[in-house]
This record gives structure tokens, sequence and C-alpha cells, in this order.
């Protein structure tokens, strides 16, 4: 076998989708394949087509007659010239339903958005299969189960229309996929015999291909080349495939096989892995959200998750040292330290893509949703921080962001926007009303119910017009209970179908809640129409009272229990209001504490805050203090957020630390690392993620990015390049390295 080749090859593999050489003898041109599909759809809509039948017989096509191209270079074949048909089509379908049936709740959307309030909308890109299913049965498998449940249904009564439109759809699918899987197999081969140097790379993918089409994986290739290849087609079909699974717990069977019968090395298994996990950075140049892998964690039978291949696994990341795909380390009691310590190791050496998240919170936040517990102990972080049941559940989990500091300035202005002047929250009292701090706050109180409240509603709108625009027949083949109920996962066919609520600016709203209790209604320095007139002013007529405010001690993240009591008192009814709603799918809201980058975008659209902040400027990330208010050290930080009750919010939350390189450096500097994970989830936190700057390194690589092209930022759920990101985007992050302690 043509081993070695990895770090000679990289170069070319991150590339590799840029421009491929379309095999023309393959398939049809892409204009030729545009007319064939609007040819396909007008027809099926006179016919009056369903939807789901519509698609599967577009992804069809597609499979059967776009072009592919096999690179001899490369361990996996997955290459098809689709154009992104498919997904064409869902956001014309989708754009449809904004305009007709959603138009009035998409303007509410739209108002809302602009004013920074929340984000809502239609959410498809929160998914994953039932990766366990598919590395089990392999697609023949999954056809074959598909056809076995419709006869045994059909045989004991009646399918309805839906139900037939599912299986029809389903199995139209899972029959493309297989062809497809040989028609690259074929690929492989013609590629062995245009180029020799590659044969034997080329002939043993056409020989996994041709496996995979039949049968179930058995070997650690075939096992990564389903995955992937079922990863492409499912983000054709129209979703956006959040996470890749437990990659220890999934591919440590093949692993082990692989070395016992000699098939591969050790150092073999990792190249092949890096080969897998440099594709996914490929794919977007590491310039998205990232692939999400999952690692350790309690396992069904209670014991330790962590093996062999964890280990390897952890060590190729370690050596490729890129952006992508990220990393979610699960942690509980039994983590063994040097697995901890190889990943504390890889975060301090600037590979930034982890994020770590405490087991026992997560399950118990699930078991109290009403997940059993050994359902529970599967779980994985879809998207960035948010644990999901995998192959049982389809969370939408990204489906809303939500800004509470809005809900202070409409406290402040009688439910009035200040910076459009629209009436946006309900009237809760003018300020001069205001005879108590317990007044103004009921007012806040009020205004953050009824943002949550309309914010939901408007997404059991979106949601109710599902079916119309995204079915997805493929992922659903994979999921037991969509099969067993003839149900596509847009019709809530999963067993747990949820919508999460992610809230942001915690800190922001708190510390402005701080500084209106002590300067207007304690103090007695400024009374709250002023202080209201002089934010409308963006501090231009106040700056020592905002000098001061900025000055004052009492800040959320620094372990006093002012402000911290009040974080837990506004969490608590976020977490309760959320969680008691349900949603249009059958299930119900999941709350969530994190901002993600939406702390830049909502403080576009916010006024000067009563904290010090000037209108404009951005708002506290996740559950982050605002920065440069935490001046007690990461420790008093972690003690402010930890007395939250994590177990409140089943769509998840996150920290951010970011640390001086000389607090890490050596082997003190190492144990104080893997110290600082255990003592935040021994306190109960639930997710932290790390940066590790030097303020000089982050302002050197803003000036001259040609320096520092390879450093790593996790920026929120996911990691990029510094040089990467916006200047604002940047700044953010130098300016929070400037109060570090060197």
């Amino acid at each position: 076998m043509p081993w070695n080749t990895f770090d000679r090859d990289r170069a070319h593999l991150e590339a590799q989708y840029h421009d491929p050489p379309w095999d023309e003898a393959s398939g049809w041109s892409l204009h030729r394949l545009e007319d064939a599909v609007a040819q396909l759809v007008h027809d099926a809509e006179a016919r009056g087509e369903p939807r789901i039948r519509t698609k599967a017989r577009v992804f069809e096509l597609l499979l059967r007659h776009g072009r592919i191209e096999v690179d001899p270079r490369d361990w996996f074949g997955d290459r098809l010239h689709h154009g992104n048909l498919v997904r064409k089509l869902r956001d014309r379908w989708t754009a449809e339903s904004r305009q007709t049936v959603l138009a009035e709740v998409n303007a509410e959307a739209a108002a809302a958005r602009e004013v920074g309030a929340y984000i809502s909308g239609p959410n498809f890109s929160h998914t994953a299969p039932d990766w366990e299913r598919v590395l089990a049965l392999g697609p023949a498998g999954l056809l074959r189960h598909v056809r076995e449940t419709r006869e045994r249904r059909q045989a004991s009564g009646a399918l309805s229309a839906h139900e037939r439109d599912f299986y029809d759809a389903v199995e139209t699918v899972y029959a493309a996929f297989i062809g497809f899987i040989h028609r690259l197999a074929e690929g492989a081969a013609q590629q062995a015999e245009r180029h020799p140097e590659h044969g034997e790379r080329m002939l043993a993918l056409a020989q996994c291909l041709r496996n995979i089409a039949t049968r179930a994986p058995e070997t650690l290739h075939e096992a990564l080349q389903l995955a992937y290849l079922c990863h492409e087609l499912m983000e054709m079909e129209g979703e956006s495939v959040r996470s890749m699974g437990h990659f220890d717990r999934l591919y440590y069977r093949f692993y082990r096989a692989d070395l016992e019968s000699g098939r591969l090395t050790r150092e073999q298994a990792k190249e092949l892995i890096k080969y897998f996990f440099i594709k996914f950075f490929a794919r977007t140049d590491g310039l998205q959200y990232g692939k999400n892998f999952v690692f350790g964690g309690i396992d069904v039978d209670g014991t330790d998750a962590v093996n062999a291949l964890s280990y390897a696994a952890i060590e190729a990341y370690g050596e490729m040292r890129t952006v992508d795909p990220k990393l979610s380390i699960r942690v509980h009691e039994g983590t063994p330290p040097e697995f901890l310590r190889q990943v504390a190791d890889c975060i301090r050496n600037g590979c930034t893509s982890f994020v770590l998240v405490n087991d026992h919170v997560g399950i118990g936040a699930l078991v109290k949703r009403g997940v059993p517990e050994d359902e529970a102990r599967t779980y994985v972080l879809m998207g960035c921080y948010e644990p999901a049941i995998p192959g049982k559940e389809v969370p939408c989990s990204g489906s809303q962001w939500v800004n509470i500091a809005k809900a202070l300035e409409w406290a402040l202005y009688d439910g009035i926007d200040p910076l459009t002047g629209r009436q946006m929250g309900p009237r809760t009292g003018a300020c001069e009303d205001f005879a108590s701090f317990e007044e103004f706050y009921a007012a806040f109180r009020t205004q953050l119910a009824r943002l949550l409240e309309r914010a939901m509603q408007v997404q059991v709108a979106f949601e109710s017009c599902w079916a119309e625009m995204n079915t997805s027949p493929l992922l659903s083949g994979t999921m037991v209970d969509c099969v067993e109920r003839g149900r596509d996962i847009s019709a809530a066919g999963a067993k747990y179908n949820n919508t999460g609520v992610c809230v942001g600016s915690i800190a922001s709203a708190v510390d402005s809640l701080v500084a209106i209790r002590e300067r207007v209604f304690e103090r007695g320095d400024i009374p709250l129409r002023a202080l209201a007139d002089t934010l409308s002013g963006n501090w231009a007529d106040n700056e020592l009272l905002r000098l001061k405010i900025l000055s004052g001690r009492e800040k959320f993240g620094n372990n006093r229990e002012g402000p911290d009591a009040l974080a837990v008192e506004i969490t608590d009814l976020v977490a309760r209001i959320i969680n008691s709603t349900p949603n249009e799918r059958g299930g119900r809201f999941c709350a969530a504490l994190n901002s993600i980058d939406h702390c830049l975008r909502f403080g576009r659209a916010v006024g000067a805050l009563p904290d010090g902040r000037r209108a404009h400027e951005p708002l506290s990330k996740n559950l982050s203090a605002v920065v440069g208010m935490d001046r007690e050290g990461v420790t008093a930080l972690i003690n402010s957020v930890t007395r939250i009750d994590f177990t409140q919010f089943p769509n998840g939350s996150v920290l951010d630390i970011m640390l001086h390189p000389t607090a890490v450096q050596g082997a003190h500097g190492l144990d104080a690392l893997v110290g600082l994970m255990r003592s935040y989830f021994a306190q109960g936190g639930f997710g932290i993620q790390f940066n590790i700057f030097d303020v000089r390194t982050l302002r050197e690589a803003q000036q001259h990015p040609e320096r520092h092209p390879n450093l790593q930022v996790r920026v929120c759920g996911w990691n990029v390049h510094f040089v990467n990101l916006s200047e604002a985007e940047q700044n953010m992050f130098i300016e929070q390295a400037e109060h570090l302690p060197a």
C-alpha cells in the first residue's frame, strides 16, 4: 500500500474542491442537468406530485447522470458535479412559502432581526443521520430494511398516501445512492489504469467502494468512505450535517480489527484518518462552521468510552494542526487523566478546535427533558454545543437566537426600540413611572418574557411549513422511527423533535441592571429618565458617569453576590419560559445559553447600555463577562458562571476562556489547564472552550497576516484562522487579550 504520502499530498488535498477536473465522459454537463431538473420539476408540479417524490427524483437524476471525478491522490471517492441543484430547489420552495403563507410572520422575523431582538427562521442546518445504523447496515441494508418495513406494514393494513410517498422516495434515493457508489468504483478502477503510479491505491479504493455498495463496511477504510459519502449526499439533499457522531465509539471496532488482522498499522490508520479529516477542511477552506466529531464520555453501560482510537485520532489531529474538523470532548469523573492531558496539550499548542463538555450536566439536562438515561448517554453535540440523541432526534438546535439586552432597552423606553423608534415590545411604563428598582426589574422581566414568547410563536409558524420546504428522504431513511412510522423528518418522524432557543448577552444585561440599581435607585446619581436620555445620546453628555460605571466592581464574572444572583434569576426565568413551550412538531422548545458570533451582529443594532457600553459595540459573548470586566481572574469568573443551573439548558451552553501562553507553559502549566477544566466541571459548568493568546501576536497577525497564516482562533462553536476574521472580529479578540495578565 502507498503510505507516508499525506504530508506530500496535503497542499493538493486542501485544494481538492477548488476546480475538480470532471470526467466529461462520465455524465452530463451541468447545463444539461439544469435543463433536465427544470423539466422534471415542471412536469411534477403540473401533475401535483408530492414534493418528497419530486425531490427524490431530482436527487436520483443527479446521482445517475452528474459527472464524477475520482482523485488518484486521495483515499476516498466522493465528487459529483451536481451544481447544488437540489439545494436550489429547496431554496425556491422555501422562498415561495416565505412569500405566501408565511409572508406575515416572515416580515415580523425580518423586523426583529433588523432591530437585533432575535433571529428566527427555517432550520434545516442542525441534523445528523443515525451513524450507527449507517455503519451497521450500509446503504444496501438500509434499503432492505425500508422495503421490509413497507411490506410488513402493508400486510397489516393499508398505507396512507403520505406513507406511500415517503417509502417510494426513500427507496428511490437509496437505490440511486448504491448506483452512485458503483459509478465511483468504476471511476477509481479507470484511474488505476490512467495513473499507474497511484494504481495500488485506486484499486484498493475501487474494491472498498464495491464492498460498501453491497454490504456493511468491515474495515476502517470502508467505514470512513461510507461516512463521508453519506455526509456529502445528505448535504446535497438540502441539510447541513452538523455532527459526524462519536468518532471513537463508531470506528473503534474497525480500527481494532484492522490492527489485529495486520491490514493496517497504527501509523497507517492515523494517515487514513488524516486523509479523512482534511476533506472537511477542504470542503470549505476552513471558512465555515466546522464539522463536529465527539470523543469520550460515559458509554451506554456506564463505563468510560475512551479507547485506543481516541488517542490515535487526537494525535493525528494534533499533527495536522488544521482548523476543521472541530472536536468535542465529553468529560466525566472517569475520563482518563492522560487523555485529558493529551487534549489540553493540543489546545495550549495552538490547536483550539476543541470544546469540552460536562457529561454529568449534559446527561442530567437530557434526563430532565424526558430522555431515558441510557439514551442520554449516547448524546452528541449537534452543531456547536447542543446535546442531541443521534439517530433519534431532529433537534433544530440552531433555530433561534434571542438577545436579552434588547428586552432591557425596551424596558427603558416603554417598549419602543430606541434606534428605530418602532414599538416592538409591550408598554410597561415610562422611566419616570418607576419608583424603585423592583418596579423597573418587573418591566424588564415582562419585556423579556414577551420577547421569548413572540420569538417562539414565529418559529412555530415557520415549522408548520417544513414539509413544503425541505423533505429529507435520504436522512430519514437512516432513522428507525421515521421508517417505522412512514414519516419524513420534516413531518416529525423522529422520536424526538425539539427546537432550540439560544439566549445571549447575559452579562451585558446583568451589568446594566446592576448599574441602574446602584446608580439610579441606591445612590441617586442620576434619575432613570436622565439616564435614558444620556443613553439616547450615546453617553456624549455624561462621560464621567460612564467611566464611574465601568470602573465599578459589581460586575458579572467577579464572584459577586449581587450580579450573580441577578444572572441566576434571569436564566431561571428564561429556562422556565422556553422549556415549558411546545413547538409545532410534537416536541418542545429547549433553552440554551450561547450567543455565538451574534454578539457582534446584535451589538450593531443595540444602542448605548447602562453598563457603560456605547451604541453599536459588541455585546457580551456566550457566558463570558463583558470584555475587561472580569477583573478578579478566571477562578472568580468560573464561580460566577457556575451559580447557574445548567441542567435547565438542554440545548447547551459554553464559557469562553482566554489565557496568556505563559499561564500554560511546561508541566505545571499543563497541570493548571487540566485543573481548570476539572474545576469548572466539578462546580457544575457544562461547555468550556479556550484560546491561548498573546496580544502582541494578535496585533502583529492583524497588521501582517502573511506572517501568521495558521494562527487558530476558537471563534464560537467553530474554529478558523485568525487572519480570515473580519476586522471587527479580530478587534474583539485583541481587546479581550489586552486584559490578560502576562
